[in-house]
């Protein structure tokens, strides 16, 4: 850079000094230091039963360093005992300190957790878990403590659904799409919206796990249930405090019918013997039920071009063909679309990363991805800045030509004044040159000095 500064020809003769060259050369080498530089970019994934700390090295494919899961539980007296939100997270930030001290200093982190969760940087709760049924965690601060133990490095944050839509989109193997949504099925139904390559926001975020829904109603069931009444009509009040168990019209919503606990107590068992239950069991004909309605929803309203479906409930293999079955009823002929009746299975589908092995599925790629983002977004803003710097100097440098120019017009036509114009372009050009060369030579010695820290 500095070559090619001193390098320019410093003519007045009416051609400014073109910097082209300059700017051509300064993104180039900013480009080059950025792939080799070792960028390690932090997954932070929330969930209700645990929460998972992972670095990789890259994206596009994530090449996993080292993972730590932090459980939201522990035993204490042989009991079962909820664990503080506060210390939960505390976990989390003080493993990936000692992540940096071991690996070096993280690019970016993409914090993604279950919502309801306030994004509004404007808000006084930004960066905050808010009204979530789990308890103990109704306002809890996710993003403060790791701004205070990663002062200058880009964090993002935002719903672990949202950011898996837009994981799919980008990496899910789904063709060339410009939408997609996630549902996940566990403790809660969270539902994530991506368009365009980016997850949808409004006033919060999609809450699409508690719409409302008809009750199911079973058909040719020859014994009777205690989860059905006398009509075949599904009796269970549903779990959600907001909606199904409100005091003023309560109404049944997908996460109160659907979630693991509601299939739990309709089997009067407890919720970790689930995985126990038999298939055929008409359960998993009603949890289809309330998840193909979810899925006509978000047809209706939002027109992906695929749903992704994931979660713990999901890992019921028998359960996806049952939501299809269901979905083309309650849709009926009003799209003639393949997509909806004999392509269903593409647009209705598991997701890819439930088949990898380890800890880089869903929910990991999509905090991935909001680092990736937070980061190029902030790269960019500096190299920007870096920029209008130079285009500054340009066009003061273009002035400075000018008046040189002018100078010399008037020294031809032998104007005593003209010796102070050309002595003030050359101080004015020198003090320029001096400063730009003494500012860029800095800036890529400190540039250099990180790089090697890192390394």
């Amino acid at each position: 850079l500095r070559r090619s500064f001193f390098a320019l020809p410093l003519t007045i003769d009416g051609v400014a000094p073109n910097f082209d060259r300059l700017n051509t050369e300064f993104y180039r080498n900013q480009e080059k230091a950025h792939l080799e530089q070792r960028l390690l970019f932090a997954s932070v994934e929330g969930g209700g039963q645990s929460w998972l700390c992972l670095v990789s090295e890259g994206v596009n494919p994530p090449k996993a360093i080292d993972s730590k899961r932090f459980y939201t539980t522990e035993k204490k007296d042989g009991k079962t005992v909820p664990r503080k939100p506060s210390a939960v997270i505390k976990d989390c930030v003080q493993w990936l300190q000692s992540f940096e001290k071991r690996e070096g200093k993280l690019a970016s982190i993409g914090i993604v957790s279950f919502g309801p969760c306030d994004l509004n940087h404007a808000s006084e709760h930004y960066g905050k878990i808010t009204t979530t049924p789990k308890e103990g965690w109704q306002f809890t601060s996710v993003v403060q403590p790791f701004q205070t133990a990663f002062r200058n490095v880009p964090i993002g944050f935002d719903t672990d659904v949202n950011m898996v839509a837009v994981s799919e989109y980008m990496y899910g193997g789904h063709g060339e799409i410009t939408s997609s949504s996630y549902i996940t099925v566990g403790t809660g139904i969270g539902v994530g919206m991506c368009t365009n390559g980016k997850p949808v926001h409004g006033m919060v975020h999609p809450e699409g796990g508690h719409i409302r829904v008809p009750r199911y109603h079973a058909i040719g069931l020859d014994k009777k249930l205690p989860w059905l009444d006398e009509k075949g009509v599904d009796n269970y009040q549903g779990n959600c405090k907001f909606h199904c168990k409100k005091p003023m019209v309560p109404f049944p919503c997908v996460e109160g019918m659907a979630n693991s606990d509601a299939i739990a107590d309709r089997l009067g068992i407890d919720k970790a013997q689930l995985p126990d239950a038999p298939d055929d069991d008409p359960v998993w004909d009603c949890v289809a039920y309330y998840l193909a309605q979810l899925c006509m929803s978000i047809t209706f309203l939002m027109s992906p071009e695929v749903i992704v479906i994931g979660g713990g409930v999901m890992k019921r293999k028998t359960l996806l063909p049952l939501i299809r079955k269901h979905f083309q009823n309650l849709l009926g002929d009003y799209f003639k679309n393949d997509i909806y009746h004999k392509d269903v299975d593409k647009y209705i589908v598991r997701s890819k990363f439930d088949a990898v092995k380890g800890d880089v599925h869903a929910g990991v790629m999509g905090g991935l991805e909001l680092a990736r983002r937070v980061y190029e977004l902030s790269d960019k803003s500096r190299l920007r800045a870096q920029q209008l710097k130079i285009e500054q100097l340009n066009e003061i440098l273009m002035e400075k030509s000018r008046m040189a120019k002018k100078a010399i017009a008037l020294g031809a036509a032998g104007e005593p004044s003209s010796r102070s114009y050309v002595d003030d372009f050359i101080r004015g050009f020198g003090m320029l040159a001096m400063g730009l060369g003494i500012g860029v030579g800095a800036a890529l010695a400190a540039s250099s000095l990180t790089a090697k820290k890192d390394k």
